[in-house]
């Protein structure tokens, strides 16, 4: 090892060695930044994964309100609305 270390040649081609390997592992486009961004990527395919999911949902009640009648009969009573006729009584609690 001493004798590897006093040659000058070695010196130079170990710095070089070292330093391109920090390089490669520290860099911007380096293993660790590369790293980062896939697990980035595979979160955000998760999040487009969620929303198209949600879409589809939103989607198939739209084709139901188009549709049904008796769907968009049920809109006032899901949102605390009356139907057309209908007497709306609020109780107060003391």
């Amino acid at each position: 090892m001493k004798k590897f270390l006093s040659n000058p040649a070695n010196l130079i081609f170990s710095g070089i060695i070292i330093a391109l390997l920090f390089y490669l592992v520290f860099a911007e486009k380096g293993v660790i930044n590369r790293i980062r961004l896939e697990i980035e990527v595979k979160k955000l395919k998760k999040e487009i994964q969620r929303i198209e999911n949600e879409n589809a949902s939103l989607r198939e009640k739209i084709h139901k309100l188009e549709t049904d009648p008796k769907e968009v009969e049920k809109l006032p009573e899901k949102n605390g609305m009356a139907k057309e006729g209908e007497v709306v009584f609020i109780v107060k609690e003391k």
